[in-house]
């Protein structure tokens, strides 16, 4: 019976690993910074400049970013930890830092955390830590601290590690010059360091972890920082071109982190220098980098903050080629090949188009492939001047070269999707990927004519879409009793989002080659992600809001919320003059639910959150459901961040915990209702996924309306009466990537 019952424990172990791996391995990784991003101009912060990128970002694929080290440090980049629990940095606030994280998660972005744990500076002299304190018996026994100090020091028992050979073919040390060496052999520090590390997942979102300087500290302790916080994805950075010292590091840590292929970057690099791609294939026809021997636990990448231009941490030798063509022939290679790859800020921003072009055509390829961590390959050529390759993913096959040489992959079906000097990729079989809508709108001014256009073309190809129309393009509908017009694209199989360009015109008059890949309306040059104005017609998000407020100590447990109508600069219809409504009470977190009034858009509905004795919040802005938590203050008023969800377990001052809401945004609407012959269902989601949308008649018979990929936004569905088999009672279940994200629907067909 013991052994039944081990044996489907380890079963359930096994299965819960086996989803945490699939969760991740298709992942594409983005480094968000380089190592002077701190320096930025007057006004502006290194985050604030992470987070207006970030439609950019999600829009090319990435599934994961990177952040630098976000906690007080003695030098602008991070890697000198000094008061842990101080999240003010070079980079921005700590406002800053939470608001980019929840603007990611927003759009279904995991943020990993650079964790530096090997070591730390002291505040007031280089042995004293404070925020947190820890005593100087955290300090290794051999630490050269004892020399900046001008009294006696009491450091632990024991030594810094050595890792040897067998992680460092060039004998170093695990010594950190710089800072004080931390003892990881003390429980009480690996105890501290957990501590610390739930904070930044639980409190501020972090998903999963950059390791730093890993040699400096015995690997097996990544297990146990990995298993007391259960991360997303982790990574270690062991600085080694030997792939055997890699793979040893990984297996040191039992297989809980994953590592960065060096080796892979060098042999690349070292391939394009010498045009001799033969480098590429080893003695046993495998790739020559970790990919080669432990692909699953691979990260590969072309540079970092620490081996670009920027740092050049091990001589300009180390530094990847940087021109256009070997940019895009070393992502050519990484973005189709097994192990996680990832992007570096700099190449993809800073470097000319052509490259940023190239990497989101080879992720949108990747993932229409579904290529993974553990993707088997087969090298067909490794010589001098040419290289070329099969990589099978989870929905088809690529083909890739690089080099002069000529190649093309055997057999038949083979579709070149992309190519450049002296690379091509091509892709076969596999199900084509769902067809997506993309629906722009468009504001008139109000010099034009009323009949709108929308032309759309492919910049891959420079022609027109397929479906739609030669210029001036398709005609587009207005939203009644608006000056907004409409126009649901239909984007092709085989037309990536990144490519679809667009011009509004009347005919005579019209806006730049624009660019957007998914739902958006734009007004003026500026595109939105939401309705900025003038939208009467368009539903509101939800008919009835709830909001919930962190109290502070200092204003005791009565909390108030003041509702105005912005536009007439009025108390809002059903709720009370100042101080307004009180909230309900639930442990140290305060909350309502009201009704939004008829005829007042959700961006109209001004909020200020009050204790009725002088406390309150300066005038905010908020017409859906969230979370408010004050930060600051400023003359007199406080100020703060609204979040969508409730911050991950919404630990407060003591310790109390609420259960966050789902992810998803749980209304959707159907207008008119009943239906006579036609309406349209609207649904509104903060996420993309897969929408399923479902009909289910009294007899349980039940038709799928909707089963495809959208972007997160309000989408629209008409329904008609082919929809119906009779009238009478039907039952709209909607899910997204099938979990249901809003209640039944009842609707009445007459």
């Amino acid at each position: 019976m013991m052994k039944q019952c081990l044996k489907k424990l380890l079963l359930s172990l096994l299965f819960i690993n086996a989803i945490n791996i699939s969760a991740q391995d298709e992942d594409v990784l983005f480094q968000a910074f380089d190592w002077n991003v701190q320096n930025q101009p007057t006004g502006q912060t290194w985050f604030n400049v992470v987070t207006q990128n970030s439609s950019e970002i999600s829009n090319a694929g990435f599934d994961m970013i990177w952040l630098p080290p976000v906690s007080d440090s003695g030098a602008p980049q991070g890697y000198l930890p000094r008061e842990l629990y101080n999240f003010n940095s070079a980079y921005g606030t700590e406002s800053q830092l939470r608001n980019l994280i929840n603007t990611y998660h927003n759009l279904d972005v995991k943020v990993i955390g650079d964790i530096v744990i090997n070591h730390r500076v002291g505040t007031n002299d280089a042995v004293t830590f404070t925020n947190p304190s820890w005593p100087t018996t955290f300090i290794t026994a051999d630490d050269e601290g004892r020399n900046f100090v001008n009294y006696p020091v009491e450091f632990s028992i024991n030594g810094d590690y050595f890792p040897g050979t067998a992680l460092k073919a060039d004998g170093s040390n695990g010594t950190y010059g710089p800072a004080r060496d931390l003892d990881h052999y003390n429980p009480a520090v690996r105890q501290e360091i957990k501590n610390w590390m739930n904070f930044l997942k639980n409190d501020l979102g972090f998903d999963g972890w950059r390791y730093d300087f890993v040699h400096g500290y015995d690997p097996i302790f990544n297990k146990e920082y990995n298993d007391a916080t259960n991360p997303y994805f982790a990574v270690g950075e062991l600085l080694e071109s030997s792939r055997v010292q890699t793979n040893n590091w990984i297996n040191f840590t039992q297989q809980s982190s994953s590592a960065f292929d060096f080796n892979t970057k060098v042999t690349l690099q070292n391939a394009l220098r010498d045009n001799n791609l033969s480098y590429l294939r080893d003695g046993n026809g495998k790739p020559s980098g970790m990919i080669g021997i432990n692909p699953t636990k691979s990260v590969t990448f072309l540079d970092n903050h620490d081996t670009g231009a920027a740092q050049q941490c091990c001589g300009s030798g180390y530094v990847f080629p940087s021109d256009e063509n070997n940019l895009r022939k070393g992502y050519a290679y990484i973005l189709t090949h097994p192990g996680n790859p990832m992007v570096f800020w700099t190449h993809y921003f800073d470097a000319p188009t052509g490259v940023k072009n190239a990497i989101k055509d080879l992720i949108s390829i990747r993932k229409e492939a579904r290529v993974f961590a553990g993707s088997t390959i087969n090298i067909a050529e490794a010589r001098n001047d040419l290289y070329a390759a099969y990589i099978d993913g989870r929905n088809g096959t690529i083909a890739m070269k690089l080099g002069r040489g000529n190649w093309s992959p055997n057999g038949n079906n083979w579709v070149l999707r992309t190519s450049g000097n002296d690379y091509a990729v091509w892709t076969q079989g596999g199900t084509p990927p769902p067809s997506e809508e993309i629906t722009f709108r468009f504001k008139k001014p109000n010099n034009w004519n009323t009949n709108i256009n929308a032309y759309f073309f492919d910049s891959a190809s420079n022609s027109t879409i397929s479906g739609t129309s030669e210029w001036p393009g398709q005609t587009m509908t207005r939203i009644s009793g608006t000056p907004w017009y409409e126009y649901t694209l239909n984007v092709p199989v085989g037309t990536s989002t990144n490519n679809i360009r667009l011009i509004f015109n009347d005919g005579n008059n019209q806006t730049d080659d624009l660019r957007r890949g998914s739902d958006g309306w734009y007004d003026m040059g500026v595109w939105s992600n939401s309705c900025p104005s003038n939208c009467t017609n368009t539903p509101p998000s939800n008919s009835t809001v709830t909001f919930n407020f962190l109290r502070t100590s200092s204003w005791g447990n009565t909390a108030n919320v003041y509702l105005y109508d912005k536009n007439t600069n009025t108390t809002l219809t059903g709720s009370s003059n100042w101080p307004g409504e009180k909230m309900n009470n639930n442990s140290n977190w305060s909350n309502i639910t009201f009704d939004l009034p008829n005829g007042v858009s959700p961006n109209n509905i001004g909020v200020v959150f009050n204790n009725g004795n002088g406390q309150q919040t300066v005038d905010l802005s908020r017409g859906t459901d969230g979370w408010f938590r004050i930060t600051d203050q400023t003359n007199g008023k406080y100020t703060g961040i609204w979040t969508q969800d409730c911050p991950t377990n919404c630990n407060s001052s003591k310790n109390d915990v609420i259960t966050p809401k789902s992810n998803t945004n749980k209304h959707f609407y159907l207008a008119p209702n009943p239906i006579i012959s036609n309406a349209n269902l609207y649904i509104s989601t903060d996420k993309k996924g897969t929408l399923k949308v479902s009909l289910t008649n009294i007899l349980g018979q039940t038709s799928v309306i909707v089963n495809e990929k959208k972007q997160s936004g309000l989408h629209k569905i008409p329904l008609s009466d082919s929809d119906f088999s009779n009238k009478g009672l039907f039952i709209i279940n909607v899910t997204l990537d099938d979990i249901q994200i809003a209640s039944p629907l009842k609707i009445i067909k007459q």
